[in-house]
């Protein structure tokens, strides 16, 4: 088992930003947290996965909002690729994704395991 500390992640409504004549583009904002992410997953020099795995991801509120769990996801699994945590963040590589809110804590914690077993 491999477990990463990250910032809390963004919602996806502040990944992207449409640009005229330009396209879809990662704000700054999710640039910042990306950069982020990815020096605190090198500094925890973490075990490299190339085949199926299940994931585990521990999120602790910032404030006092309503929030959307699934809506964390994407930043999260973009920087374990990036990072090269995780070859793929597609079904054929990430098996099992699970999610929970806990009272405290580091912001975001992922635990990342080799996939082992069927659909729950």
């Amino acid at each position: 088992m491999t477990r990463l500390e990250l910032p809390f992640p963004l919602p996806v409504s502040a990944c992207f930003e449409n640009v005229p004549k330009v396209g879809r583009r990662a704000t700054a904002r999710y640039r910042e947290w990306t950069n982020e992410a990815l020096w605190m997953i090198k500094a925890q020099k973490p075990q490299k996965f190339a085949g199926e795995v299940s994931i585990s991801i521990g999120l602790v509120a910032p404030d006092k909002r309503a929030r959307d769990a699934d809506n964390t996801l994407k930043c999260c699994l973009d920087a374990l690729v990036k990072g090269g945590v995780i070859k793929d963040d597609s079904n054929k590589y990430v098996r099992r994704i699970t999610v929970q809110w806990i009272a405290a804590g580091s912001p975001c914690v992922v635990l990342i395991n080799d996939f082992e077993g069927s659909a729950a």
